[in-house]
């Protein structure tokens, strides 16, 4: 009874789910975290449990938190501080409630195992001694006192028994409070495997086997503790604690993974019961953090078997990583802003954070993105400071960057530092060149600072006028650091090198020293080769420098010999091309002269006058300007009022006014563009006495062709008088009209040239500033860069028609009447050939043309019919002569006529059908082009219909080398397509051929029959390779013999076609040569029938 009661008092009050085990353990039940949906309650020492339920603290404010003192640092409000500490492992000391043995297993705890067992053994003998004796006075018979004596002392032997054992077992409770005590106050990571054996010798139990259940549950308190809630980041000792008191209980892979799986499954539990947001959020986070501790604690590939995360909570691979990613990079940085110097350029750091990287399993990926920003991070901050100093100098006098400069060179020296640093072996991922770029300084516009700062630090490293090796890989490495493209510092290298160099150069001419340099070139390209300046920017600067110059001595409108001296010292101190120097003054000076010019040339032809010319030539004296300069920006001027003339040319209606807009322009270049032209570049005593004797000659040459002309005259004449007396009274009057037009456009053409030609002799003279002057035209400035040349060429022809045909008044009424021709126009008509820029050639083209057009016109009037008779031929070459018109032209032209004309008939016979063989072997002959004239398909129409007439023709005969080579040349037709058709058309009609004959031959209508079976017999020589059957012999004898009756030529062919034998063949020719066929007498026999 004694022993029941002290049993009972050592009942813990606990719930149905955290029911004592089979091994009977209920030490450390009580004090494990509740599972979801338990509602346990524990009374330890008369308090609360403090220990963690579903991931959150279950605390009771009175309990021993507020005790512990090792955990002041901890702040349960910590998961909700975006910026908490992670918890320090010397903190984390869950274990705070003492649990006190009970009476019992106080009193055994001190007994020793051999004593325990005495004690036990000597009970159990007492008890047994006892009831043997209290049966022995039982009033029963001798023979029952014995039974009952035995059986007294098994019962109360037996109850010692059980007491002893139930004795035993409370006192192994005690273990487990034992181990607990010893946990108090205490980092349980801390535990020696040592002490947990000598409880286990102390009270004589295996902790790891026989409480495996309250071992798991100590481990998963503590796992419970260690994981930090919310935002609260990992500290990285976690994993390692885990593992140390794993290893000191003893516990198997496999039951601490049930720990986690079960401290999942309560978070995730919590998640769905979170009443917001963000207290989803903060479970969710404490979920990943566990995922990552497990990984770091069992290793990732065991961690893989051990622990089901994505068939337990439905999460995937991808989500499992990222959880892992998150927190080892959240403990890589953590680990980095740990040290001293983070990011700094510290070889045994960067080691050591890559063996942390490599303990914690990041991804040199991951680990090189946090490091990167680390250092760009670093980066910025200098260069915020250097951006700083360089504003605040900016806004006084002296400027001093000495304090940016500074903090550019540590940019520098730690971008250096670093990429050495990331040859080595075994450094931390990311360790190399720093980037700028992606950071905040290429975001919001900022990118202008580091500009701002490239070009500052470039200044000062060049302002003494050398631009050194190593200032060049200062510049190659601040370009990298900054993120600066190519393009875009390459163009602030050479803006601050061109302001170096512009600032040098003043200097030495300030100072005397490019004058007293014995070679100018030389003493400038030292210059260069220091700053590493490109010589045709440096070109270019020493022309900026003499336009500047130029632009000051402008400002009077004109430049004086001081002014010319001054110029000319410039340009050789700066050693600038003569060119070079003509282009800057046709820029400047230009701007003057031309003022002054378009002032004139606004007068118009009507207003300019001689003080207007000498006007525009003393500025171009003023200015100096170089003759083919003035003339170059004069024929700018000009070629625009030119094409504003020809503009109003072509909106004119007529021919005639528009030759009358082109000949003002013909003036305005005679009166006005000729003199200003000869005043600005007069010509040199060679040019007029080349003049003198083109003119000469030109005079000679007109008189030799006026005799030649009337001496051709006087002998037409008399061709004339001979040719009326031969003309016979049966000539057509309509002839006669012909040959008098010809000859009149003949007379007419032969006149015009006589008097061009003579025209072309004299100059024109009129009254202009109230004198009587000479004109000449002008060559110099022309059309021909603006316009091409077939609309200048037609300009020309239609001027050349006014000249041929005459002015033109408008009467009333809308009457016209056509004046006499001008002589002089032809005059203006060269003149206008200059203007347009035309060469001989180009005006001979257009001559050329307008005689092919009135040629042509002609030939289509006499070859109207399509015919080219003798006389018609005849008649086209006096034509062609009194054109001038060269042989192969007027062939060509006489060709193309009766092209047309042929092309029309054949297409009006395709049309009808009536093209045949022999009409294409006549254009043949006509030298026509069937194959252009007619499509591919018309001509293989015709050889297809031409190749069923020869089949149908019922000759008997077919040419098949003629239709498979002189046929399709004929038309044109590859010979493979002919042979194919020749074959698919025999073919078709072979079978149809022998049908006929035999249906002809049934019908008694000889004549048919036999025309289809020569037809037949015309296939078969087409295409020989098809051979043919009948089922009915005796219709193909009595063919043959048909054929014989008509007394037939090739009697063997058909034999062979009809499948007859020789000797078959002439037996059925010798029956009708006997009289044995008559086709009659069948048809008589078949009539009595």
């Amino acid at each position: 009874h004694s022993m029941a009661t002290m049993n009972s008092r050592l009942v813990v009050d606990l719930s149905a789910e955290h029911s004592i085990a089979a091994t009977g353990s209920t030490g450390f039940k009580g004090l494990c975290p509740k599972k979801p949906g338990q509602q346990s309650r524990r009374r330890l020492a008369g308090k609360q449990s403090a220990f963690l339920s579903g991931g959150k603290l279950d605390i009771d404010e009175s309990s021993t938190v507020a005790k512990a003192g090792a955990r002041d640092n901890v702040v349960l409000s910590a998961a909700k501080d975006e910026k908490a500490l992670p918890l320090r492992k010397e903190d984390v000391k869950p274990f705070e409630v003492r649990q006190e043995p009970t009476g019992t297993e106080a009193a055994l705890q001190g007994i020793p195992a051999p004593a325990r067992m005495a004690a036990g053994a000597a009970l159990v003998a007492g008890a047994a001694f006892a009831g043997y004796t209290a049966g022995g006075k039982a009033p029963l018979a001798p023979q029952m006192q014995t039974a009952v004596q035995v059986g007294a002392a098994a019962v109360l032997g037996g109850g010692a028994a059980a007491a002893s054992v139930a004795a035993d077992t409370e006192r192994k409770k005690g273990a487990f409070k034992a181990l607990n005590n010893t946990l108090i106050g205490r980092d349980p990571s801390e535990l020696n495997p040592a002490e947990v054996e000598a409880i286990n010798s102390e009270y004589g139990v295996d902790l790891a086997k026989d409480y495996t259940q309250d071992m798991k549950n100590a481990y998963d308190y503590y796992l419970s503790n260690v994981l930090p809630s919310g935002d609260q980041p990992l500290g990285g000792w976690e994993a390692d604690a885990l593992k140390q008191f794993k290893s000191a209980l003893g516990l198997s892979d496999q039951a601490a993974a049930e720990a986690h799986i079960d401290n999942g499954q309560r978070i995730f539990r919590m998640r769905f019961e979170a009443g917001d947001k963000e207290g989803e959020v903060e479970e969710r986070r404490a979920f990943q953090k566990l995922v990552f501790v497990s990984r770091q604690v069992f290793g990732e590939e065991k961690a893989k078997f051990l622990l089901p995360w994505k068939r337990l909570f439905n999460v995937t691979d991808a989500q499992i990583n990222v959880a892992c990613r998150d927190n080892a990079s959240g403990l890589y940085e953590r680990h980095l802003l740990a040290l001293e110097d983070p990011a700094g350029a510290d070889l045994n750091n960067l080691r050591n954070a890559r063996q942390f990287q490599e303990q914690i399993n990041l991804k040199d990926e991951h680990a090189a993105d946090i490091l990167q920003r680390m250092a760009r991070e670093r980066t910025e901050a200098q260069v915020q400071e250097a951006s700083d100093i360089l504003k605040k100098s900016g806004r006084t006098r002296a400027k001093d960057v000495s304090g940016a400069m500074d903090a550019l060179h540590s940019v520098l020296a730690y971008n250096s530092a670093m990429e050495a640093l990331g040859k080595e072996e075994g450094v931390a991922a990311g360790t190399g060149p720093i980037n700028l770029f992606g950071g905040k300084f290429h975001e919001g516009g900022k990118e202008s600072l580091l500009q701002d700062l490239f070009r500052m630090y470039f200044a000062e490293n060049v302002k003494g006028g050398e631009y050194s090796e190593q200032t060049s890989t200062e510049m190659d490495s601040l370009k990298a650091i900054f993120g600066l493209g190519n393009k875009e510092a390459d163009n602030i290298i050479t803006e601050t090198t061109t302001k170096v160099y512009r600032m040098k150069l003043r200097n030495a001419t300030k100072d005397g020293s490019l004058d007293a340099a014995e070679s100018k070139a030389q003493f400038l390209s030292n210059l260069c080769s220091k700053l590493k300046f490109a010589p045709e920017l440096a070109s270019n600067v020493h022309m900026e420098a003499y336009k500047q110059k130029l632009e000051a001595l402008l400002e009077k409108k004109k430049l004086t010999d001081e002014d010319d001296t001054e110029l000319n010292r410039l340009r050789i101190l700066l050693c600038i091309p003569q060119s070079s120097i003509d282009t800057a003054h046709k820029e400047r000076c230009g701007v003057i002269f031309r003022q002054v010019l378009e002032a004139a040339l606004a007068s118009g032809l009507d207003g300019f006058d001689r003080r207007q010319k000498d006007r525009v030539v003393a500025s171009a004296q003023d200015l100096r300007l170089n003759q083919d300069v003035a003339i170059e920006l004069l024929g700018n001027n000009v070629r625009k009022i030119f094409g504003g003339y020809i503009k109003d040319a072509r909106n004119k209606s007529t021919r005639v006014e528009q030759a009358k807009e082109l000949k003002r322009m013909i003036y305005f270049s005679n009166l006005v563009v000729a003199p200003l032209i000869e005043s600005i570049k007069p010509p040199t005593q060679e040019e007029l006495d080349a003049e003198k004797a083109q003119k000469e000659i030109q005079k000679l040459m007109a008189e030799a062709q006026e005799a030649a002309d009337k001496e051709e005259k006087e002998e037409k004449e008399g061709e004339k008088e001979g040719e009326k007396e031969v003309v016979t009274a049966e000539a057509e009057g309509e002839d006669k009209k012909e040959v008098k037009e010809e000859k009149a456009k003949r007379i007419q053409l032969d006149d015009g040239k006589e008097k061009k030609k003579r025209i072309n002799v004299d100059d024109e003279s009129v009254m202009w500033d109230g004198k009587m002057v000479t004109i000449k035209g002008q060559k110099l400035i022309n059309m021909s860069e603006e316009m091409p040349l077939r609309e200048r060429q037609e300009l020309y022809r239609g001027y050349m028609l006014y000249c041929m045909s005459g002015d033109q008044i408008d009467l009333p009424m809308g009457a016209k009447v056509t004046l006499e021709r001008d002589e002089s126009e032809f005059k203006r008509l060269a003149q206008l050939g200059d203007i347009l820029g035309l060469s001989p050639t180009d005006v001979m083209d257009v001559q050329k043309g307008m005689a092919e057009q009135a040629f042509r016109t002609n030939v289509q009037q006499i070859m109207a019919d399509g015919r080219l008779t003798r006389d018609k031929q005849e008649q086209l070459n006096a034509l062609q002569k009194q054109l001038n018109l060269p042989d192969d032209a007027a062939k060509a032209i006489i060709q193309g006529v009766s092209a047309e004309k042929v092309s029309g008939n054949v297409k009006a016979q395709v049309s009808q059908g009536k093209l045949d063989l022999n009409e294409v072997r006549n254009l043949k002959s006509q030298n026509v082009d069937v194959e252009t004239m007619l499509s591919s398909s018309v001509r293989y129409g015709m050889f297809r219909k031409e190749v069923e007439k020869r089949l149908g023709d019922g000759s008997g005969s077919f040419d098949r080398e003629a239709f498979m080579a002189d046929v399709p040349a004929l038309l044109s037709i590859a010979e493979k397509r002919a042979t194919e058709t020749v074959n698919e058309i025999a073919k078709d009609k072979k079978r149809d051929s022998l049908v006929t004959a035999v249906a002809m031959l049934r019908q008694k209508d000889q004549e048919v029959a036999i025309k289809s079976l020569k037809n037949l017999v015309s296939c078969v020589q087409a295409n020989p390779s098809e051979p043919l059957s009948w089922p009915v012999k005796e219709e193909l004898q009595d063919l043959y013999s048909l054929y014989c009756l008509e007394k037939g030529d090739d009697k063997e062919t058909v034999a062979s076609v009809l499948g007859l034998t020789a000797a078959e063949a002439e037996q059925l020719e010798g029956v009708v040569n006997a009289g044995g066929f008559t086709l009659v007498d069948e048809m008589e026999e078949e009539a009595l029938f």
